[in-house]
């Protein structure tokens, strides 16, 4: 097996028998503003410090790459609903600092005819924890 990265215990990895990876990869930073009307003038922006980072990325899961697609689902549920804190790590490189998952959307996409998911397309958005 070629690990490819976790996501703390959530693995990125390929083999012979299995495919689980990530796709789409975004990473977005900010910083804040407050604005500050003037009398007969434009208003006048006044820095107020940077908004947490996020990043969001693609997981496609199927039992045709030899993955469980509803453990998969579950096991991402179950590090957001307990606000579990991880790294990311994508090779040798850990990446920021600590992450969150806030947010989950999954398109179900491929069933059997006794109605067990054979794959899902999730989308995972992080936020760092400071």
């Amino acid at each position: 097996m070629a690990l490819i990265g976790a996501l703390g215990d959530i693995t990125f990895h390929v083999s012979r028998n299995a495919i689980k990876t990530f796709d789409n990869m975004k990473w977005s930073s900010g910083a804040k503003y407050a604005s500050h009307d003037v009398h007969l003038q434009a208003p006048k922006l006044e820095y107020t410090g940077i908004e947490s980072d996020n990043i969001s990325f693609d997981m496609s899961f199927s039992v045709f790459y030899g993955i469980d697609p509803v453990r998969e689902i579950n096991n991402i549920a179950r590090a957001r609903i307990t606000g579990e804190v991880m790294r990311l790590v994508i090779g040798n490189k850990i990446y920021g600092r600590k992450w969150v998952i806030t947010k989950t959307s999954k398109d179900l996409e491929r069933f059997d005819n006794n109605g067990n998911l054979l794959a899902v397309k999730i989308n995972v958005s992080l936020q760092a924890y400071d």
